[in-house]
């Protein structure tokens, strides 16, 4: 047996990494939203909101959502999204107006994902959408001001895909991969929601509605951690590239 007679830093051996994650998701003002039962919100059956774990915020079923979202246990937990049905949910009215973000969404998909989360200033100005489409993963603004895309690599299983916007690029990480892009994104100057598993409150939007099992959704709606040199946030972007790692 290997004995060492110090004491280790947090992170330093394997187990703990959800707990990490949790307390670092706190320090750095994030929501953390896990397919789980006990987070789940349900009405006569139906599940109508999701929890977060951190901030004690609720998503609430997106307007178009009339009881289509399904709960798998697992392990991991997944809330199933079905291609051409509105699964989604909402947080509405997270930031006065989008200046930083970030989102980070693990996930699996057999198909196409299509939209993964949305960041939606109103109906007559912007959005900016995580989506999986035609083997790779791309976010963009509704505009078409602003795009970055990776390609999928063959990995099954969860994936971890982290979107970063600090009001002058975007910038995309998964499987080690990067792709980043400036450009001025107009409409952003207004109150904005937060989508996961959709686009906004608009029936009729099929096409963009694709098949995947979330796993977890992180978003932090003021801040772009990829692009910080924060510590606390590198540590929270650490934490959970471990969480990733070892727990799935």
């Amino acid at each position: 047996m290997l004995t060492i007679a110090a004491k280790l830093p947090p992170g330093a051996l394997v187990g703990g990494e959800d707990a990490l994650l949790a307390e670092a998701v706190l320090t750095t003002g994030g929501a953390r939203f896990i397919a789980r039962e006990a987070d789940l919100v349900r009405t006569d059956g139906r599940i109508t909101g999701w929890r977060d774990s951190v901030l004690s915020v609720q998503a609430s079923v997106a307007a178009p959502n009339s009881g289509n979202s399904q709960y798998e246990a697992g392990p991991p937990g997944a809330l199933i999204c079905q291609e051409g049905v509105n699964c989604g949910f909402t947080l509405p009215g997270f930031a006065a107006e989008v200046e930083a973000f970030t989102v980070a969404v693990i996930y699996a998909s057999e198909g196409e994902a299509r939209t993964l989360a949305t960041v939606f200033t109103g109906q007559a100005n912007n959005l900016i959408f995580l989506a999986e489409a035609e083997g790779q993963v791309l976010a963009k603004d509704k505009a078409g001001s602003v795009e970055v895309a990776l390609p999928l690599t063959g990995t099954r299983g969860p994936k971890l895909v982290i979107l970063g916007f600090d009001g002058r690029s975007l910038r995309l990480e998964m499987d080690g991969q990067v792709a980043e892009a400036a450009g001025k994104v107009p409409g952003l100057a207004h109150q904005a929601d937060f989508f996961i598993g959709c686009r906004s409150n608009r029936a009729g939007l099929a096409k963009t509605l694709g098949q995947s099992r979330l796993h977890e959704v992180l978003f932090w709606p003021d801040r772009s951690l990829p692009r910080s040199s924060d510590p606390e946030d590198q540590a929270a972007l650490a934490a959970l590239r471990r969480h990733v790692r070892w727990d799935y």
